[in-house]
């Protein structure tokens, strides 16, 4: 091309001008090429849009343009100065592999005694895995800010307000479950601090809260005295009842002991008038068994009369045993005529 050139009259300027500018586009691809990373950095290279590898502190030459920077953009917003910022870093290709502090604006939350809180938090994180967290989150400090407000409000919502008040560290235990969401980005969170508390309604609160400890204090009194009353109410009515019970035992073992005795007393009297008629029956001749069946008429009569004393019996007893047994038994009795002779 450049003889070409020359034949039709460049006068060979047209082959510095190439010259220079290849020299020209060498430099600048050089340039684009090297890359000095500094402590505590690192940059992810891609190769037509695909990841290659993550370079770390140090020189390196990397051919542009088939190997590039991947890029990234974050747009959240700070606290500075007790004002609200919006930060906006856009097109950055160093990653920061450091600590570093991120403070977010206030927020407010209702602790578990529907008081209204106003916590200022801050994070502290590190970027483990650069190249995890450049593909697997987009904007990195905006995620973090949601998952700590959200972890805020489930914690402060299960402490009382003077435990957020007096105890911040209370509130510290959401970096372990925020810190297991960010490793999957490559993001280690290393503390989550709580730099101020403001509980405007902290007087009503502890008011409210004192008043219903009387009040809860009260019934417990209240019930403990209604059931020292139920166990008295129940001790006395125990003891009636032993009382009661007791007497009427008494009562029974003595009437026992009574019908035992008249049953005894019978039973001798019984067995004395047996005896004594037995001897007047063996005196007199008269045979035993008639006797003692004279006895059986005897004691059956007595019964027909007391159910039936309208009814009119006639009675005709055997000679000598029946007359002998009914004078013995006390009876009166009327013998026909000529029955009493031998």
């Amino acid at each position: 091309m450049l003889v070409l050139l020359q034949a039709e009259g460049g006068e060979g300027v047209v082959g510095p001008i190439i010259a220079v500018l290849v020299a020209l586009l060498f430099v600048y691809c050089t340039y684009k090429s090297i890359y000095f990373i500094k402590e505590k950095e690192t940059v992810v290279i891609e190769f037509f849009g695909r990841f290659a590898k993550v370079l770390h502190s140090g020189p390196h030459f990397v051919p542009w343009p088939f190997y590039q920077p991947k890029t990234y953009t974050w747009k959240y917003y700070i606290t500075q100065n007790g004002q609200v910022k919006a930060v906006e870093q856009i097109n950055h290709h160093i990653i920061l592999t450091k600590s570093e502090v991120m403070d977010f604006p206030k927020q407010d939350v209702i602790s578990r005694d529907n008081a209204r809180v106003t916590l200022d938090a801050v994070i502290n994180y590190k970027v483990t895995k650069p190249e995890v967290m450049i593909y697997g989150v987009q904007n990195l400090p905006y995620m973090l800010s949601k998952l700590l407000q959200a972890q805020i409000r489930n914690v402060a919502g299960t402490l009382d307000v003077d435990s957020i008040v007096d105890d911040t560290t209370a509130l510290t235990g959401i970096q372990y479950s925020l810190n297991q969401i960010a490793m999957r980005w490559g993001v280690t969170v290393e503390k989550v601090g709580i730099q101020h508390v403001e509980a405007r309604q902290l007087k009503d609160v502890l008011a409210k809260r004192k008043q219903a400890e009387l009040q809860n204090k009260e019934i417990i009194i209240q019930a403990k005295t209604t059931k020292q009353k139920t166990v008295v109410l129940a001790e006395g009515e125990r003891d009636k009842i032993v009382t009661e019970a007791r007497g009427a035992l008494q009562q029974a073992v003595s009437r026992a002991r009574g019908d035992a005795q008249a049953i005894i007393n019978k039973a001798g009297a019984e067995a004395k008038s047996v005896k004594e008629i037995a001897r007047a029956v063996v005196s007199s001749g008269e045979n035993p068994t008639e006797y003692l069946l004279a006895v059986k008429y005897i004691d059956a009569l007595q019964a027909v009369l007391e159910k039936s004393r309208n009814t009119t019996i006639s009675m005709l007893p055997k000679k000598g045993a029946f007359l002998f047994t009914s004078q013995a038994l006390g009876m009166n009795t009327i013998l026909p005529r000529g029955a009493g002779k031998a």
